[in-house]
């Protein structure tokens, strides 16, 4: 060890010791000639702010060393009674222990140090309530793991009610996993605050091979209840994940039974999200189709929550099974039929007039009741109507603004230019005027020019208190924006075209194609909006 800097320390003289170890970062890892190391001094002689140092630098071979006697600095410290050393060493403003700081570090080898040290760290929880296991998990470190289970006593705790299960699912750790169930397997059934225990993590995650390792350790998992009431194949089933649901049965035959706090199954979920491709294989398989026309507490089949929560597509698949009762009714007197029927049109129009076409295709029946009251005329909401009609009228009027804007400047632009020649009687006329590209170029410009000058006067009645009259304004309008906006496309696609065919063919003809295909491939976009989300 260098003189000065053993000589700094003994004195207490802190600025002179600092100003050497910045003249040499080296001297930091000096040693004396019984092997102790400058913490070793300080530890004897209470001086936290190299152990501060060394503890916020990472300084684990340092912190750790042993001198000849085979002391660490936490000896030391403890033979001279310097408690706030050996809080230091032990425990951090957030409660963290030389062992938290290791294992979050991934730093195996000091792992093994601290634990021949002493065991006792390993049962200590942080302030964030993390144990040394769960954060060794949480890092996904098979071996800091194995080190620690080889413990006596070692703490499984993490936040939130976690325990290192929880995170060796998180991180899909099938090795940390099967180590944890073979050492503790009672943080299977261990559940966190919400209630989740490790197969609702599992399944949450799609992972087909964690659920499996759980299930196999104990099948009974597959029964327990989050604090919303969902079991895995629940959360499976909500999801579309078929292949956890058949991992879940294969283990837990008997889950097809399970259900929520609302007495929904599996497939009662399934119908509610618009999982089709589980609805779909439960049709098939013979051996669930027990749960098909089961009813939840309030009566309801799958057949219902499906027409309940507008999954047209559920519905339709559900009514092309023969087994599928069509005309269950549940607790209120209602069918899905009546169930569909009583559905806000104002939200729900597209989904509502497949779903009623497809139920009296199929023969569903209306349940006892007054047409009149079952099927009451829609509400009028004029405020909500209005504000709705405005916001339309806005949307047209901006559109048809850029639209004139934009085939008023090219009608001045022309592709080509204009003819300069000053012997020619025609200077100033279009050069490209007796192609009939051009001619088809002037026209749909005109077109658009003039449709957009319409939806101008047409949205200055559009606030009227009349609501057809509005209605009828808008509608018009929104015709005419269709045909500007086509005519502007074609008119692009001919003014490109009249000045390129003639040195490249190819690209003209492909920028033509590119303006044909355009209008379908917006009718198909609108068609699948509307289909899938209406």
């Amino acid at each position: 060890m260098h003189p000065s800097c053993l000589t700094a320390l003994r004195a207490g003289n802190m600025a002179r010791l600092r100003a050497l170890l910045q003249d040499d970062p080296t001297r930091f890892y000096g040693i004396t000639v019984k092997g102790n190391s400058i913490l070793h001094i300080a530890a004897n002689l209470g001086n936290d702010w190299l152990i501060t140092k060394a503890c916020n630098d990472s300084q684990w071979d340092l912190l750790l060393h042993k001198n000849l006697k085979g002391d660490t600095i936490l000896h030391c410290a403890a033979r001279a009674g310097h408690d706030q050393i050996l809080s230091l060493l032990i425990d951090n403003e957030r409660g963290d222990s030389a062992l938290h700081e290791a294992v979050r570090g991934g730093h195996a080898k000091v792992v093994r140090q601290l634990l021949a040290v002493g065991e006792n760290m390993t049962s200590m929880v942080n302030g964030d309530g993390e144990s040394p296991l769960y954060l060794a998990a949480v890092r996904g470190s098979v071996e800091i793991v194995k080190m620690l289970l080889g413990c006596a006593e070692v703490d499984y705790r993490g936040p939130r009610g976690q325990t290192a299960l929880h995170a060796a699912v998180c991180r899909r750790s099938s090795d940390i996993t099967q180590m944890l169930l073979e050492r503790m397997p009672a943080l299977n059934l261990q559940a966190d605050a919400s209630l989740s225990a490790p197969i609702h993590y599992a399944v949450s995650l799609r992972d087909v091979k964690m659920v499996r390792l759980l299930l196999k350790a104990n099948a009974t998992i597959a029964h327990l209840l989050d604090d919303k009431g969902l079991t895995a194949i629940h959360i499976a089933a909500s999801k579309g994940y078929t292949k956890v649901i058949w991992e879940i049965l294969c283990h837990c035959p008997d889950a097809t039974e399970l259900t929520d706090y609302d007495g929904n199954n599996f497939l009662h979920v399934a119908a509610k999200k618009g999982a089709r491709i589980v609805v779909r294989q439960v049709l098939r398989n013979p051996l669930l189709r027990q749960s098909i026309n089961e009813t939840d507490h309030e009566g309801n089949t799958p057949l219902h929550l499906a027409a309940m929560n507008c999954k047209w597509k559920i519905v339709r698949l559900l009514l092309s099974n023969n087994i599928v009762d069509k005309n269950v009714i549940n607790c209120k007197g209602l069918t899905p039929l009546d169930v569909a029927s009583s559905i806000d049109a104002s939200k729900f129009r597209f989904r509502r007039r497949i779903m009623l076409k497809k139920l009296n295709s199929a023969g569903t029946k209306f349940g006892p009741h007054r047409m009149d009251i079952m099927m009451p005329e829609d509400q009028d909401y004029p405020e909500e109507e209005l504000d709705r009609h405005r916001a339309m009228a806005n949307n047209l009027a901006i559109v048809s603004v850029l639209i004139a804007t934009v085939t008023f400047a090219a009608a001045f632009t022309l592709p080509g230019g204009y003819s300069n020649d000053d012997s020619n009687q025609g200077q100033g006329m279009a050069i490209l005027a007796k192609k009939v590209a051009f001619k088809v170029f002037l026209i749909s410009d005109t077109i658009a020019m003039a449709s957009s000058m319409c939806i101008t006067f047409l949205l200055i009645s559009s606030s009227s208190p009349e609501r057809d009259q509005r209605l009828s304004v808008i509608i018009t309008a929104q015709f005419c924006v269709q045909v500007a906006l086509v005519a502007m496309l074609v008119a692009f696609s001919m003014g490109i075209y009249v000045v390129v065919v003639s040195q490249c063919r190819w690209l003209a003809d492909l920028i033509c194609g590119m303006a044909i295909c355009t209008p379908f491939i917006i009718l198909w976009s609108s068609s699948f909006i509307k289909v899938n989300y209406p």
